[in-house]
């Protein structure tokens, strides 16, 4: 879903506070993230894809996180 705000304040007040989602079990799915243009989103997509696949290994390996 993306949201628009109407000031920049609001905006920075929001990015300040998303931490406090991580600690709500009940919101703990709910990710907040700034919108990206194409560039960033590029730029972005390369270490996402690496982590992913690190991940994929780990899992396959028989490996887990704690």
């Amino acid at each position: 879903m993306k949201v628009k705000m109407r000031s920049h304040v609001a905006v920075e007040e929001i990015m300040i506070r998303k931490g406090k989602l991580a600690d709500d079990i009940e919101h703990k799915d709910i990710w907040i993230k700034r919108d990206m243009n194409l560039e960033e989103r590029e730029k972005e997509k390369v270490p996402r894809n690496e982590a992913k696949e690190k991940t994929r290994k780990r899992f396959s390996t028989g490996g887990f996180w704690i």
